[in-house]
């Protein structure tokens, strides 16, 4: 992935609805392009991006993914990298029993930060 690439992105399901324009919260992170064959489709804009989920959540045609970065993850921890996490509150919410341990986990194997945020949209 380049610079300006975001781990959300369109695929072939896109037909230019807007339900995803409509939910993102980063202005700017979905945009409408007119394609060669005369219809629409909706890009994700990496340099804007929070990966937050909200378009994944709102699309009914499946046209979002993700690229799943688990390897590159590890890997760069593995060459001494120095990553902080940003931890929604949901993680705690969903796995309450788990949550110390995982955490505890990843600063052992070398998280230089975890940070608990919190965004609420209405």
């Amino acid at each position: 992935m380049g610079s300006c690439s975001s781990l959300v992105y369109t695929n072939e399901n896109c037909i230019g609805c807007n339900k995803c324009i409509n939910v993102c919260p980063a202005m700017g992170a979905c945009t409408s392009k007119d394609q060669e064959d005369g219809n629409r489709r909706i890009e994700v804009n990496g340099n804007f991006c929070v990966a937050c989920g909200a378009c994944m959540d709102a699309c009914v045609h499946d046209a979002r993914a993700f690229y799943d970065d688990t390897e590159r993850f590890f890997e760069d921890l593995k060459k001494g990298e120095q990553i902080s996490l940003l931890i929604a509150p949901a993680f705690l919410a969903n796995y309450p029993d788990e949550y110390g341990a995982v955490l505890g986990g990843l600063k052992k194997l070398g998280v230089r930060r975890i940070i608990s945020v919190s965004f609420h949209f209405s």
